[in-house]
């Protein structure tokens, strides 16, 4: 029994700590949004321009499936390739924004509304759109590659 005592005093000490959140400045948090907001702005300029290159990319590669058509795969790799590497620093970018930004260590902040960030449903959707634009990048890489082979 005495024990049991002892346990449940060190589980009251112990779950308070466990619970405890550091909390950021408000500096700190209102970066943290501002870099969020920013990054968020940034990728959708970055989808926006990178939509009429992947239509021109997919254009080209169905003129190159066409054997009555020159074809400069070799020029298309390379650029889809460039666009693999534009897309995996963006999504990198796009990443560290969200992870930085920590909404427990804000929150006498945001309940103030001192600060306002945005929607977590309109970041993870971001996600979405990044991660099925990486696909279509890695589609275009695969079959062009595929056409220079041959």
């Amino acid at each position: 029994m005495r024990h049991l005592a002892s346990l449940a005093a060190i589980a009251l000490l112990a779950i308070p700590s466990g619970c405890n959140t550091t909390q950021k400045s408000h500096a700190a948090c209102e970066s943290d949004v501002d870099r969020l907001k920013d990054a968020i702005r940034d990728t959708s300029a970055y989808l926006e321009d990178l939509r009429p290159r992947l239509k021109a990319s997919f254009l080209a590669l169905d003129a190159c499936d066409r054997v009555t058509t020159d074809c400069d795969a070799a020029a298309w790799l390379a650029q889809a390739e460039a666009m693999r590497a534009e897309h995996l620093d963006r999504h990198a970018e796009f990443n560290r924004a969200v992870d930085l930004w920590w909404p427990d260590a804000c929150v006498p902040y945001i309940q103030s509304y001192r600060i306002n960030p945005p929607d977590p449903k309109m970041y993870k959707g971001y996600f979405y759109s990044l991660d099925e634009t990486g696909k279509q990048i890695d589609e275009l890489i695969e079959r062009y590659s595929k056409r220079v082979a041959i």
